[in-house]
């Protein structure tokens, strides 16, 4: 058993949670889904019903939280307590609380709000650098560039970033296809995804239906799928050959899109580069194969 904790906010918990996940015990890992999954449950949730809800016994709550070094299940929940007071669970919470916001001098809102996002922005892309690696990176840079078509999928939040991968890779020369749902038109669109293509899937919590649906019809054709998503237990992670796990800044509960579209950004430079070193060996050796006859 761990002996206080390091867990000062319901995010560290969260990083914590999916950083020990593989090496906690089935029920646990129940309990640990949950926490994930249903944080407003948590925060507003009976020891009894929380449990129920987990599928574990009341007793199993405790030995989650004594295991992350929580002195009982009470004061875990607290973190869960305390980010739903902060952030609101809809716009008009948050709208109200940046409102209500008197730490900022109405003639300085702008400027205070743009250094306080901005200096978000910079630890989130920093984290995301430190937790991102190569291997990862390259694999998903492969699948792009052996995609017969790539197909993104994005909707409300991450729509911003499918439509910014779509308009980067076409205008890199891929064939691509946003699937942006325009006219309820998508189900024509799913029928050109095959097994020579990528799938590149955007969503972050609570995760949208219309990706998910996505998904599992690239899984039905054998396609490949990217995933860009915010958790290890997001439930794009086990459908996806490559997931890359980002986690944005967020103000007044306001998040960010700063560091997944880097991320994109980032790859796409990666194809490109890739591309044009793969046609310069392959015409070094064209060359040196030419010369070999003369």
């Amino acid at each position: 058993m761990m002996h206080g904790t390091n867990c000062q906010t319901q995010q560290q918990l969260e990083q914590l949670i999916e950083q020990r996940f593989s090496t906690l015990s089935n029920r646990l890992q129940l309990i640990g889904r949950y926490l994930l999954d249903q944080p407003e449950q948590v925060a507003f949730g009976t020891t009894a019903s929380i449990a129920q809800g987990a599928g574990v016994h009341a007793s199993a709550l405790v030995r989650f939280a004594n295991a992350f070094g929580f002195s009982g299940f009470s004061q875990m929940q607290q973190l869960f307590q305390q980010q739903l007071v902060q952030s609101g669970v809809d716009y008009p919470s948050r709208i109200a609380a940046v409102r209500e916001d008197h730490s900022v001098a109405p003639d300085m809102a702008g400027l205070s709000y743009l250094q306080q996002i901005s200096q978000a922005n910079q630890q989130a892309m920093q984290q995301l650098c430190t937790d991102m690696d190569n291997v990862t990176l390259a694999s998903a840079t492969r699948l792009l560039q052996q995609a017969r078509i790539i197909h993104i999928q994005g909707a409300r939040r991450a729509f911003p970033v499918a439509s910014y991968a779509g308009y980067l890779l076409g205008n890199s020369g891929r064939a691509v296809q946003v699937l942006d749902g325009v006219g309820y038109m998508q189900h024509s669109g799913l029928n050109l995804i095959s097994a020579d293509d990528v799938v590149l899937a955007i969503s972050y919590a609570p995760y949208a239906s219309e990706t998910q649906a996505v998904l599992e019809r690239a899984l039905q054709c054998g396609a490949k799928i990217i995933a860009i998503t915010d958790s290890r237990l997001s439930p794009l992670v086990p459908q996806a050959n490559v997931a890359l796990l980002v986690r944005e800044a967020e103000l007044h509960a306001f998040r960010s899109l700063n560091a997944s579209m880097n991320l994109v950004q980032a790859l796409v430079l990666a194809l490109l580069h890739d591309e044009g070193h793969t046609a310069a060996s392959d015409q070094a050796h064209a060359d040196a194969a030419s010369e070999s006859f003369t």
